[in-house]
């Protein structure tokens, strides 16, 4: 009587217990999708996959197809697009036949690459090891500067300014009338040392005529630097002088009172 009624009890408690879910299916091809407008090309062929780990894969994973009985390769898929319930594959590489309904999918990770191990360095022999450096209780004193050479001829003084007249050259390119960026430096210069004001001349060199184009265009170079550094008033004149130069020179002057 005791056994019957403990088999009844344990047959009642399994009926009230609620049913476990399902287990959900493999991942698998669950149908051929086309895209695009006919005419179809292999390419155009996507394979929706579903099943358990469908909404995990991720855009270029590959996949390897399996179909239970079937010895032959299949070939892979690769992922192109993932939504919540399944996934879009393409045929990566072809195998023995197409994939269809039913096919397992096995995603494959590809192999990592292990680092190197670190090169093993053989230890110096004891005759080679540097000597030990002694430690010291106290900093080493700094050794002295070393002895400045007496200058063997008169030491220049830097340039000054002065009451007097002053004339530099401003050197041009060939068939050339802008300024050079050390000529701007030039006169940057002189116009600090000498001062903005006085009487600022420009005075033109050479076998060229005072009124050519060119000759003409280097004043204006000069005239429009010159005013951008505060020169007011320029003067221009002519010289048969020659500067000792392959490059074409205008005078730049500046005579203070």
């Amino acid at each position: 009587m005791i056994p019957r009624l403990r088999s009844c009890a344990l047959s009642w408690m399994l009926a009230t217990l609620p049913a476990l879910p399902a287990p959900p299916p493999p991942l698998a091809v669950a149908q051929v999708v086309r895209e695009g407008l006919p005419p179809y090309e292999d390419a155009d062929r996507r394979y929706r996959l579903e099943g358990a780990g469908a909404a995990q894969l991720r855009p270029g994973q590959v996949l390897l197809l399996v179909r239970p009985g079937e010895p032959r390769v299949l070939g892979l898929l690769e992922v192109v697009s993932v939504a919540p319930d399944h996934a879009l594959a393409r045929l990566s590489r072809a195998g023995a036949t197409f994939p269809m309904k039913g096919d397992l999918v096995v995603p494959r990770e590809p192999l990592r690459t292990l680092p190197a191990p670190p090169e093993e360095r053989p230890l110096p022999a004891a005759g080679l090891l540097p000597p030990a450096v002694p430690v010291l209780s106290e900093p080493p004193e700094p050794a002295p500067p070393p002895p400045v050479p007496e200058p063997s001829g008169p030491v220049r003084q830097p340039d000054l300014p002065q009451i007097g007249p002053r004339r530099q050259p401003i050197f041009f390119l060939p068939a050339e009338a802008y300024l050079t960026p050390g000529a701007r430096a030039k006169l940057r210069t002189w116009v600090q040392t000498w001062g903005r004001g006085g009487r600022w001349t420009l005075t033109l060199t050479g076998a060229e005529p005072p009124d050519a184009p060119l000759a003409q265009a280097r004043i204006r170079s000069l005239r429009e630097e010159l005013s951008r550094l505060g020169v007011a008033k320029v003067q221009v004149g002519t010289s048969e002088q020659t500067v000792d130069s392959p490059y074409p020179a205008v005078l730049v002057g500046c005579e203070t009172d």
